[in-house]
């Protein structure tokens, strides 16, 4: 068997048929695929079954039924103890895939022999935007990389992360030999980031490659993974936390410079810092390896954070009043989220006026015009 795909289900009967639908249209022949219902119930149960019965040539399926859910890692470590394949595929059941899923995840994993774990582009069902696209750090707090944007703003070619999500997750089978099963003591969360990081310790890397996508409607998350989020994430980081380092900076630097390029802009050009960040030490350490890049040349740095309240929208207008709307001077925002100034079109038009060349660069490393902040995007929000 060359592949084997193990699904964890905890799911809505209609977000799972879109996700059943889409993967059997995808998956080619020597493929194993485990189902896991973790106590989804009866009809979730006829469904896996028929398509047990209806699987064709070549794709064996098999059920591991829990009659209440026992949650992400004993799923899944139930379902590895009987893989077969050489690549081994974890899916979410509410995502949809596209064709030749596996084999360009096979093509990834053996294009290098470091390269131990993949994973692709995660998109919003609702607009197409970036849900995730690997898992990056500042020096306490994790982000999903490039959250919101679209996919022309992203790499073109496979490029390495500290980790991914294992809504859609293929490892070699000898990562599985060496590294073994999951930590069960994390409960439907983190537990994939520890996986990759006990991985990464034996000598393999994880990556992800662009050019494979799936969209994601994140309606599986399993029972108590919100009572459960702060004992994982403190679990996580009181194990592996001398191990993560801080690399939203490199992917930040290194997309502004693209940036400036695709838009004629030469280095070094001069602008005015708008500071909306409410993360201050992200912030200040942000502007520091700004001016040490060389990229732009600040003339001042304004701090407005404590203009406006935690969360939602950021209203210019209110926020800088008549300050700035008119300066010709290029100003440079610095925002949590860029989706956090959509509520802007009207100061947006206005500022084109004075100037065309501004632009936000946010914590997830997005680097965009600020002219260009109304294509496809879905303000989500995720911190890990």
């Amino acid at each position: 068997m060359k592949h084997s795909i193990v699904v964890p289900v905890n799911q809505d009967f209609n977000i799972l048929t879109l996700f059943t639908e889409s993967l059997m249209k995808s998956i080619g022949p020597s493929s194993q695929i485990i189902f896991i219902n973790d106590g989804s119930g009866p009809k979730v149960q006829e469904l896996l079954e028929r398509l047990q019965r209806e699987a064709p040539a070549g794709v064996k399926i098999e059920i591991i039924r829990h009659e209440y859910p026992r949650g992400c890692a004993v799923s899944i470590n139930e379902a590895l103890s009987t893989v077969e394949g050489d690549y081994i595929h974890l899916l979410d059941s509410d995502i949809i895939l596209n064709p030749n899923w596996q084999e360009k995840m096979e093509a990834t994993l053996n294009s290098s022999p470091t390269i131990g774990m993949a994973g692709g582009v995660l998109l919003y069902p609702q607009t197409g935007g970036i849900q995730h696209c690997g898992i990056t750090f500042a020096d306490t707090i994790g982000r999903h990389l490039f959250l919101n944007a679209t996919l022309e703003d992203i790499p073109r070619e496979i490029f390495e992360v500290q980790m991914v999500v294992f809504a859609m997750f293929t490892m070699k089978r000898e990562v599985f030999e060496k590294v073994g099963y999951l930590d069960e003591k994390f409960f439907n969360g983190y537990e994939d980031f520890d996986y990759q990081m006990r991985a990464k310790a034996a000598g393999y890397s994880t990556v992800i490659n662009p050019e494979i996508r799936a969209y994601h409607w994140e309606r599986s998350s399993g029972i108590h993974r919100s009572f459960n989020r702060k004992n994982n994430l403190a679990r996580f980081w009181k194990k592996w936390g001398n191990d993560i380092y801080s690399d939203i900076w490199d992917f930040t630097l290194s997309n502004l410079k693209s940036r400036l390029s695709s838009n004629n802009l030469k280095h070094g050009l001069a602008f005015t810092g708008i500071d909306l960040a409410e993360v201050r030490s992200d912030a200040e350490t942000f502007w520091d390896q700004l001016q040490k890049s060389g990229l732009v040349s600040l003339t001042d740095v304004h701090d407005y954070s404590s203009r406006f309240q935690s969360n939602g929208s950021i209203w210019l207008p209110q926020v800088l009043g008549k300050e700035l709307i008119h300066s010709s001077s290029r100003l440079l925002f610095l925002v949590d989220n860029f989706t956090r100034l959509l509520d802007n079109r009207y100061w947006i038009e206005i500022r084109r006026n004075a100037s065309s060349e501004d632009l936000i660069i946010d914590l997830y490393g997005n680097v965009v015009m600020i002219n260009q902040i109304y294509e496809s995007c879905w303000p989500g929000t995720k911190v890990r």
